[in-house]
This record gives C-alpha cells, sequence and structure tokens, in this order.
C-alpha cells in the first residue's frame, strides 16, 4: 500500500516521495489530509503501492537487514580504519573541493582516514584542509616532473593507502594518481562532477581513461542522467574494458526492482528525461531578441547569455537562486561573471539578485542550495538538473533555449505566492532527505569500507 508519512527520523529514508507514498512536514496536518486525500483520488496508487512493495522486499527485509549487518561486522571487526587519500594537482574555490572537504570533515574516523595529497600545491583551500586533514605536497614543477609519480607511489606506502580517490577535472591528478594506486597495492576511485565542460576539450573523462576504466575499482557519478550521459556520449561501460571492477551486483538487482516498480509511471521518455544534443550543452545557450517579460510592469526577465559574449560567459544558461546563496561554491571569477551578466542582460533591480546566470555543470549547487533555503528553483533542461528538480513539484525545468518558456515560469511563480510557498517547502523536504552531507558521507565511506576490505 502507497504510504503518507510525517518526514521525521528514518522515515524519509523508507518512503520515496512521489514514489511509494508521500512524505509530509511533521505537525502539519493540513498537508497530511492534502496528501491523503490525493492518494485516494489517484487511480496510480494501487502502482505505487506495488513500487513500495518491490522497495520492501529489496532492502528492507530480514535476510537483507542481517547480511548488511553482517557486512558492516565483517569490515570493522579487528582491523584498522580503511585509509583514504584525496589526490589532487592541488585545491580550488570549486563545488568538487567543498565536497571533498566537507567529506573529509564528516568522516567517521573509526571508519575512513582521510588524507590530501597535492601534486603541485596546495591551493587556497589548504589551510582549510589542514584543519581536518594530514596534507602533503610533492611539489610537481611541471608536466615532464618524472619525480612526481615516484614520489606518489611512497606517499601511498609510507602512508598504507588502501584507497585512492581522483577528481575527473585534475589531470595530472587523473593519470598519476591510478597508475600510482596500482603500483603501491591500492584500490582507485574515479569521481566525475561534471558533463560535456567546453573547457577541458568537450569530454569529462579522457579517451585514455575510459579505455582503461578496468584499471579502476569504481566511477562515482552525481545523478542517473550523468550515467546514460557518459555512456552515451563518451562510451563508458560499452565494452568490458570501459567498466570499472568495483561493481555491485546486489545494488544492480535493487536498482532493476525499482525500475519495474516505476514501470507504470508514464511513458519511458519521461521518466529517463532524455534530452538532445542542445540540452547536453554542446552549444552556448543564446540570447533571444525581443526577450519576453516575466509579468506586466516588471521589466525584462534574465535570460540566456548573449551569443556574442566572451566565451567563457557563453557557457552559462538560466536558473535562480535566493540572494547570498551558493558563493562558496565557485570562485571569484565565476561570481563576476554572475555579476557581468546580470548586468549586461538588464534584468530589474528587485530580480537582479534572485536571477543568476547557472553555468551548466551536472548537478549544479546553486540549484541544491536554493532548495535546502526553500526556495523554488526554474531552471533550464541542462546536465543532470532534472534528477535534481522534479518539474512541478520542487520547482520547474524549461527547455535550453526558450526564454519565453522560462519567463512564463518565472512570472506564474512571482505570482502565486502559495505555489511558491509550497514548491519551496517540497524542495527543502527533498535536499534534507536525499541530498545532505551525512547522507552522502555515508554512501562514500561505505564505497571505501566495501573496497578496503577486500
Amino acid at each position: 500500500m502507497p504510504v503518507v508519512g510525517t518526514a521525521v527520523g528514518g522515515v524519509p529514508e523508507m518512503i520515496e516521495d512521489g514514489v511509494t507514498g508521500h512524505l509530509v512536514p511533521p505537525q502539519h496536518p493540513r498537508a497530511m489530509a492534502d496528501a491523503l486525500v490525493k492518494v485516494l483520488r489517484d487511480p496510480a496508487r494501487d502502482a505505487m503501492g506495488r513500487a513500495a512493495r518491490d522497495r520492501v522486499l529489496a532492502e528492507f527485509t530480514l535476510d537483507r537487514s542481517v547480511a548488511r549487518a553482517g557486512e558492516a561486522l565483517a569490515r570493522t571487526a579487528g582491523r584498522e580504519p580503511a585509509r583514504l587519500a584525496i589526490v589532487l594537482d592541488q585545491t580550488a574555490v570549486g563545488g568538487a573541493e567543498r565536497l571533498l572537504l566537507d567529506l573529509c570533515r564528516q568522516f567517521d574516523r573509526t571508519l575512513v582516514e582521510p588524507r590530501l595529497v597535492c601534486l603541485r600545491a596546495e591551493g587556497p583551500l589548504g589551510d582549510a584542509f589542514r584543519e581536518v586533514v594530514p596534507v602533503e605536497v610533492l611539489e610537481r614543477t611541471g608536466r615532464f616532473d618524472m619525480r612526481t609519480l615516484p614520489r606518489l607511489v611512497r606517499s601511498l606506502r609510507a602512508a598504507r593507502i588502501d584507497v585512492v580517490l581522483v577528481a575527473h577535472h585534475n589531470r595530472a591528478a587523473l593519470a598519476l594518481g591510478r597508475v600510482a594506486a596500482r603500483v603501491a597495492g591500492a584500490a582507485n576511485v574515479v569521481a566525475a562532477h561534471d558533463m560535456d565542460l567546453t573547457r577541458v576539450g568537450g569530454r569529462v573523462l579522457p579517451r585514455h581513461v575510459v579505455e582503461t576504466l578496468f584499471l579502476s575499482e569504481a566511477l562515482v557519478l552525481l545523478a542517473p542522467s550523468q550515467g546514460r550521459y557518459l555512456h552515451d556520449e563518451e562510451g563508458v561501460g560499452r565494452f568490458p574494458w570501459r567498466r570499472a571492477r568495483g561493481g555491485d551486483p546486489e545494488r544492480d538487482r535493487r536498482r532493476a526492482a525499482a525500475r519495474r516498480g516505476r514501470a507504470g509511471r508514464g511513458p519511458p521518455q519521461a521518466r529517463a528525461g532524455r534530452r538532445g544534443p542542445r540540452d547536453r550543452h554542446r552549444r552556448p545557450v543564446e540570447q533571444a531578441e525581443g526577450a519576453p517579460r516575466a509579468a506586466a510592469g516588471r521589466g525584462s526577465v534574465a535570460r540566456g547569455p548573449a551569443a556574442a559574449a566572451p566565451r567563457r560567459d557563453r557557457r552559462w544558461c538560466g536558473g535562480t537562486r535566493p540572494a547570498g546563496l551558493g558563493r562558496r561554491a565557485g570562485d571569484r571569477r565565476a561570481r563576476g561573471v554572475h555579476r557581468r551578466a546580470r548586468r549586461r542582460q538588464g534584468a530589474p533591480a528587485g530580480l537582479r539578485r534572485h536571477l543568476p546566470v547557472v553555468r551548466a555543470r551536472s548537478a549544479p549547487l546553486v540549484v541544491l542550495e536554493s532548495m535546502a533555503a526553500g526556495v523554488p528553483v526554474v531552471a533550464t533542461d541542462c546536465g543532470a538538473v532534472r534528477d535534481l528538480v522534479a518539474d512541478g513539484r520542487e520547482g520547474c525545468v524549461v527547455p535550453v533555449g526558450d526564454p519565453a518558456a522560462l519567463a512564463a515560469r518565472l512570472g506564474t511563480l512571482l505570482d502565486d505566492p502559495r505555489m511558491r510557498a509550497d514548491m519551496g517547502e517540497r524542495a527543502r523536504r527533498r535536499a534534507e532527505a536525499e541530498y545532505s552531507i551525512e547522507r552522502t558521507t555515508a554512501r562514500f565511506q561505505e564505497l571505501v569500507t566495501g573496497l578496503a576490505s577486500r
């Protein structure tokens, strides 16, 4: 049966909102009543009930609980914490580095002991990392510094590292970190944070990494659509040598069961969120002549960057965020681009601080920050935005390059305070349930300890 429950304790981890039931805030009887009426009137409630049963059978049976408890005990009993080395060329003030820093702060030191190895220099976040983890700098002098690899191997061996984590955008670390991990006898994990960044040649993973993924134990992704993009556009997983070795068959079975449970929820194209080549942001968002207004008397709407803008500005597409949020995820240059883009686009003073121009990232932090602040999101359908924002629930997702649709959605939300409040509350609940740092840390810990135990 579909379940309507309050979002307290572990209930959000049991109920997948909109799939196996509905979550409502605690001490909010009107929301509970509305959700109950919605389920009773929904002709698809039987499919929701079947999806709920499939999830229980896949994840919450007694046998499954006993097996997972046994796995956890086997990993921790009589052994030291898994030693994790994060290898970067140098730190930068970006979303990926901020996520890694937050992970280092949150790791349970009885399970995972992290450390940071910088090949070239500490970078601007070096002091912040030093406050929470040991930091080692190898002082790499250039692209052809042949001393870097043996130094890195010695460092990993000296620290008895079990798992090496490298980020896709640090190309030196991506190449040298994986090789050093293999030589030192450690598992290596590649974390991909973007989709088709033009500044690195239009690829997330270099060709040599894709063709040698079998040398890595795991590939960490941000969203399902990112996995589909990497498979369709870059060939990840098409052949055995393009697959990471650390697959989880049990997890794959659970995901297959969940997909079967969602079979009655509309056409596959709608569920998968398929997009055309333009939405994979191979081309910049172009500014339309005579952009429409969000509503009468409000002035022009912030829209996509002009085609004649500098190259780094043309990679940005429209979105929303509350004032003051998202700054820690980007550097000074990124904030400068935000300001210049808004001035160039002529947004009215009352809207400029709520309508930044969001870079076409896989999972933009500005979207998650807005959701966590209880602000509904209006964003273009690029990257993995549709995986984060359900259109019509936590906000609105409009086609790329359609300023009329963007203006219409903004005008609708600005004119309807109750809709804004409802969407914002649902966005906040989803951000807290699915995208918290605690949840992300727990999944990373499970991955690292599992690889170390092998």
